[in-house]
């Protein structure tokens, strides 16, 4: 089963202790790696359907200085539908409105899906249920008309993540530059969790490997954010999500957070 990470703090960062754990879970999900940054207002994605811990380009990345932005989006996948292409990897990208969205997700969506989520004008470059759900909901966020988000606009958003979710497992990040959506489904195979960063730092050291680094060395004192990530990365107090959990980040904090119980 793949794997979801998504960061959001209040200043650009780089992705160093996340990116570094994150990427060893791609010796299990070995299909494809891929990650979605914000160096300006337009999205940079950079994705292979490689094995993460055997490529020489997700090594390079992870000290890579130009890689900071307020929004990191990343995935390892492990394919359950779609060939072992690029095209199939995630995060995937569009434009709407004149905002870059990036989209990744993990589960596996069947029945007839493809009938119930009606598309339009944004149609899949791959074959893969999961881009194929991220233009079912760009589709109706431009029906929607927003050009902003408001509180009023994460609820409806809710209500589309559950339709998508009653056609299988269903976890997702999204995020529109400015915002980060992290929505956990029913019934999900795998679990979402969070952690929030504030100052000042401590020690973190990394679940999966013998690594320790000392958080305190970033002197920024007004630097905050939130990490989110399908299975705790780090020693950190990791919160998980519950079932039909939808957060929104934005500049390092919460703007919204409601959960709705399967019916």
């Amino acid at each position: 089963m793949c794997e979801l990470l998504g960061l959001c703090f209040s200043r650009p960062i780089k992705p160093s202790i996340s990116f570094i754990g994150f990427r060893k879970r791609g010796e299990i999900n070995k299909h494809g790696w891929g990650v979605a940054f914000y160096p300006d207002s337009s999205a940079q994605v950079i994705k292979e359907p490689i094995n993460a811990g055997a490529s020489p380009l997700s090594n390079f990345l992870k000290d890579y200085e130009n890689l900071r932005s307020k929004i990191i989006l990343a995935h390892v996948r492990h394919a359950t539908v779609g060939t072992h292409m690029r095209k199939n990897t995630h995060p995937f990208q569009r434009e709407l409105g004149g905002r870059e969205y990036v989209f990744a997700h993990n589960g596996t969506l069947k029945g007839g899906y493809r009938k119930g989520l009606a598309l339009g004008i944004f149609r899949p470059i791959g074959d893969t249920d999961s881009e194929h759900a991220f233009c079912y909901l760009l589709e109706r966020i431009r029906k929607r008309g927003i050009d902003s988000w408001h509180e009023k606009d994460f609820s409806w958003l809710l209500s589309e993540l559950r339709k998508i979710n009653s056609y299988g497992y269903f976890n997702c990040l999204l995020s529109d530059g400015e915002h980060l959506f992290a929505y956990r489904g029913y019934d999900a195979k795998r679990e979402l969790h969070f952690v929030s960063r504030v100052p000042p730092y401590g020690k973190v050291r990394l679940l999966d490997q013998d690594f320790e680094i000392d958080l305190g060395a970033d002197k920024d004192q007004m630097k905050h954010g939130v990490v989110v990530a399908t299975c705790p990365l780090t020693s950190e107090a990791w919160v998980p999500f519950s079932p039909g959990h939808l957060m929104v980040f934005k500049d390092g904090k919460t703007v919204f957070s409601q959960v709705v119980k399967k019916q």
